[in-house]
């Protein structure tokens, strides 16, 4: 078993799949060739496949294949094969995907911290570009599925296993969006009940003791668009300048502990802005039309519909804060200029969640308004498709072109959602299957101990995974607040809620130890990867037939 891991371990990463682009293909296609080579699906091709993603311009795809056991009690095999590029492995970067002593002489090279040299000269590592995150918890999945594939060609197979990776996990999870409908059909098709997936994501070492996931965090993204007035600067008070509202809704929102959510003795980061600047083309003596931003908000309790509401009494403070704040400079202005004789600004901002815009275009212009956002829509989705644009920008475009439709003459701040759009899931609260992912940590923690590896859990990864999409267990998760308020909701984007409420299914993230990832020195810890999460993996799937 430990040559066959580390054997495709050392393919698998040879395989340059960055995530975002058409080379992920690349490992898609040996792990279907893998699947495929098995003698079990040789007799079964009927339980392999290799799914499309519908309308992924990159036309990726998902590699699947699935052992039937004597019932139909089911574990999946999940995780992700992208990784992110190697930019930061500087003059070892032609080496980077390749496991062994070439790439350790190259990285040598390079200061390393007391850890990271620890590590390399204990020779308990394996260095390269994916080899952690995560494609040695995938080579670890392989070989036991063809280890209980075995089984099944015997009729000694208890329950079964459904081995399903995904790309895109690291950009905007196109792979596992589609792998919710994918799993749905499967499950009903083959009369499964989903017991647990099992993430094979890298696990940290915290203290002494190797860290389980039972949960994964939420994460949303606002987008805040301000309109102001624009005008010459030399005429400074005829306009209103949407830069000191973003930024005054900035400093309420950035690291900000009013948007942390909380559960037991575990909390989330707070809101972290990703881009926030003017929107003008070029330089000119003017003072900006309109300003815009994103940042995201992370989440374990905070349904979308709550966050909008807390941002939306934050633009309305602001805005209005902002505008008192240039009428009384306005005020004293006047004593000192005797040219200026307006008895006021009269500056009257407004809010508005994008829905709330929207619903008003349409029921005002009708048709005409429909059309517009069609044309734009799709205009926008093509840019996204051809790679000219992403979602946080193409909202931000979009935003733009709905507010030059309404013809705004006052100051305004437009609220909306850019995705990707990740809820909050916990492994111990899915209907009817509740504490199956404490069933599970049980399991591991009690096998590692026999193994000399101590295991503790958190509630919920704070890295956000594809687990986001294995069930609903948030209250207000999947009822249409994050898409109302979403102006790329659509072809463009969109989440089967429909389909993960019929998986249901707990999962956890266990995979191999490993250390500091999407960075040069990555690295999978050998036993953990060859020996221990192996064993322990193999007896969790056996006994999470029971649950």
């Amino acid at each position: 078993m430990e040559e066959k891991i580390l054997k495709i371990l050392t393919e698998l990463t040879a395989l340059k799949s960055r995530t975002g682009t058409s080379e992920e293909n690349s490992a898609s296609d040996y792990i279907y060739e893998y699947i495929k080579g098995m003698e079990y699906f040789k007799k079964h091709s009927e339980n392999c496949g290799i799914a499309e993603i519908e309308t992924d311009p990159m036309e990726r795809h998902i590699p699947y294949g699935l052992v039937e056991g004597n019932s139909g009690n089911t574990v999946i095999l999940g995780g992700h094969f992208d990784v992110v590029d190697e930019f930061d492995y500087g003059d070892a970067g032609e080496l980077a995907y390749s496991i062994g002593k070439d790439l350790e002489d190259a990285l040598k090279k390079n200061p390393m911290t007391e850890d990271q040299q620890r590590d390399m000269d204990s020779g308990e590592w394996i260095w390269a570009k994916g080899a952690a995150d995560m494609k040695g918890g995938l080579a670890i999945h392989m070989v036991l599925l063809e280890e209980f594939s075995e089984q099944a060609l015997k009729g000694e197979l208890e329950g079964s296993v459904l081995f399903m990776p995904v790309p895109d996990e690291e950009s905007y999870s196109c792979g596992m969006r589609r792998a919710a409908g994918l799993l749905a059909d499967i499950k009903e098709k083959k009369k499964l009940d989903y017991k647990l997936l099992i993430n094979p994501e890298p696990t940290d070492i915290v203290g002494d003791s190797q860290v389980m996931f039972l949960g994964t965090v939420g994460k949303t993204m606002p987008v805040i668009m301000v309109q102001g007035i624009s005008s010459h600067i030399g005429h400074c008070f005829d306009g209103f300048n949407p830069l000191s509202v973003l930024t005054g809704i900035y400093q309420k929102t950035n690291g900000s502990l009013y948007f942390t959510d909380k559960y037991k003795d575990e909390a989330t980061m707070p809101p972290t802005w990703l881009k926030m600047r003017d929107l003008k083309d070029v330089y000119d003596v003017s003072i900006p039309l309109r300003a815009a931003g994103y940042f995201t908000v992370l989440s374990l309790n905070s349904a979308p519909n709550s966050i909008m509401e807390k941002l939306s009494a934050i633009c309305s403070h602001v805005a209005q804060e902002e505008a008192e704040k240039l009428e009384y400079t306005y005020a004293q202005y006047k004593k000192i200029n005797r040219f200026e004789t307006k008895p006021s600004l009269g500056l009257r901002p407004k809010v508005y969640t994008f829905n709330r815009l929207r619903d008003e275009l349409t029921e005002r212009y009708g048709d005409r308004f429909c059309r517009f956002y069609d044309r734009v829509y799709g205009e926008i989705s093509d840019a996204i498709a051809s790679g000219i644009t992403n979602y946080p920008d193409g909202t931000i475009s979009l935003m733009e072109k709905v507010l030059d439709f309404a013809g705004f003459t006052d100051p305004v701040v437009l609220l909306a959602f850019a995705p990707p759009y990740y809820p909050a899931v916990n492994g111990n609260m899915v209907n009817g299957k509740e504490f199956f992912a404490k069933k599970a940590y049980d399991i591991v923690a009690g096998i590692s101990a026999e193994e000399g590896v101590d295991v503790t859990y958190q509630n919920f990864f704070m890295g956000i995974s594809d687990n986001s999409y294995t069930a609903v267990t948030g209250e207000d998760a999947g009822n249409g607040d994050f898409a109302a308020a979403t102006p790329l909701w659509g072809h463009v984007y969109n989440i089967d809620f429909a389909a993960i409420k019929k998986i249901s299914v707990p999962s956890i993230i266990y995979g191999p130890i490993g250390k500091e990832y999407h960075k040069w020195s990555e690295r999978v810890n050998r036993k953990s990867l060859l020996c221990t999460v192996p064993r322990v993996t193999r007896e969790l799937i056996k006994q999470a037939w029971h649950f």
